[in-house]
């Protein structure tokens, strides 16, 4: 009570000067207190811009020019340098570098929060410099997403309005980067893989390996990042949101060559040449076969822990998500539409490079041995993930017309490619 009477007979024995100048020093230590509170609480970087048609375009042109295989890789940006990543995580590190280094907002939703985002304004890492705060945000988002999430985070478009910075999301298997469109019109990739490392970006000059195949829900395909603005509207509302190209897929009985011939007349400047074409498919045949190590080495992993716990055969649900008749079924046409335009176009001379490789693969006699190392060189099937184990294309697709590739996924993995000679016995109800 003193201490107050005390304040303000110091108050009123003020001249007018000496007051203002209390106020105005009062003033500034409540500023520098505040900005102090506001520092101490940082987001991971601050959005001076918004996203609307023109940076979507910069955005474009970035992805095309600046995100290369080796962006993970490069000393010169220590920010990035040995960042860990599979598949999903490059796709999304993409989205959100390019926010932080323009000052865009990054906002994506939260798997494990329903109704929940994600964004750059996260002050989690308030304390650390800013670099590290990007750092730390880059690991966390790859941490809370996964392909499965990215049919939350983008939404499908029309075939003939693929750009780079586009994405291919084949849910709980794989995903790519679409980072450039040749002027016969082929959406070039690039993606990583599993397990999570820090790694070389693949670039690949052919399309995704996959056609969209859920007609109903629409959550794979070709798609495009939704905007902060409209995170929490229906997909459908997004711009340039379109569901053709699932459609068409549908129409051409999901036959990959006879659906990435549309986008190519889509989106070229030109027709491809026979050459060309053989090249992109028998680029696209060696990632498609190989891919199936991820269905097979998913099937078998499930199997250990399943067993690990009691319970030797999987039910009907885990034996439709783990067995593979329909993608060997496809992986078979596949391999049969390649041949189909190689002998189209096999009188065409000179030979190319392409050519001998297709002329190696289905050639009825055995081939030389110099062809063969040719093809291995260019092309040979992992097995399993994580192991040097690997078959020749040839092999593949010579088990493939055989009958040798076993799709029950309680099969040993030497029978799920076909590579043991003794007839498969099923200890496990098929379905």
């Amino acid at each position: 009570m003193n201490n107050n009477k005390e304040k303000k007979g110091m108050w009123l024995g003020m001249s007018s000067i000496n007051k203002y100048l209390y106020l105005i020093i009062k003033i500034i230590a409540l500023y520098v207190f505040l900005g102090f509170i506001s520092s101490s609480y940082a987001a991971v970087w601050k959005a001076e811009n918004k996203w609307d048609n023109v940076w979507e375009k910069r955005y474009q042109h970035w992805v095309k020019n600046n995100w290369t295989e080796e962006f993970f890789m490069d000393e010169k940006k220590p920010i990035y340098y040995k960042y860990s990543h599979d598949c999903a995580d490059a796709v999304y590190a993409m989205r959100l570098i390019f926010s932080y280094e323009f000052k865009l907002p990054f906002v994506i939703h939260n798997p494990s929060r329903p109704r929940k985002l994600i964004s750059n304004r996260n002050k989690r890492w308030d304390k650390l410099p800013q670099e590290k705060r990007v750092r730390k945000f880059l690991d966390y988002v790859a941490d809370m997403t996964s392909t499965k999430s990215l049919s939350r985070d983008t939404y499908p478009i029309a075939l003939d309005d693929i750009k780079p910075g586009d994405i291919y999301a084949a849910p709980g298997v794989h995903s790519y980067q679409i980072v450039n469109i040749t002027e016969t019109g082929v959406a070039e990739v690039m993606s990583s893989t599993t397990p999570k490392a820090p790694r070389f970006l693949d670039r690949i000059p052919s399309f995704p390996f996959y056609v969209p195949e859920d007609y109903k829900k629409k959550t794979d395909g070709y798609r495009r990042f939704v905007q902060p603005k409209n995170i929490m509207k229906s997909l459908k509302k997004n711009p340039g949101y379109s569901e053709e190209q699932f459609q068409i897929a549908k129409g051409v009985n999901y036959d990959y060559v006879r659906f990435t011939d549309i986008i190519a007349s889509a989106l070229g400047k030109r027709k491809e040449k026979a050459d060309e074409k053989t090249l992109r498919l028998m680029i696209a045949m060696c990632m498609y076969a190989n891919d199936r190590a991820v269905y097979v080495y998913d099937a078998l992993w499930h199997l250990q822990e399943m067993r690990k716990k009691g319970r030797q055969c999987m039910n009907r649900r885990e034996y439709d998500n783990f067995s593979t008749p329909s993608r060997d079924r496809r992986l078979k046409a596949f391999f049969s539409a390649v041949k189909n335009h190689y002998e189209k176009n096999s009188k065409i001379k000179p030979w190319t490079q392409p050519q001998r490789w297709a002329r190696t693969l289905f050639s009825v006699t055995p081939p030389k041995p110099e062809d063969v190392k040719e093809l291995n060189q260019f092309c040979m099937v992992q097995m399993s993930l994580g192991e040097e184990y690997y078959m020749p294309l040839r092999e593949l697709r010579q088990n493939l017309s055989s009958g040798k590739i076993i799709s029950d996924p309680h099969a040993p993995l030497e029978y799920r490619w076909g590579a043991q000679t003794k007839p498969y016995k099923a200890s496990c109800k098929t379905y």
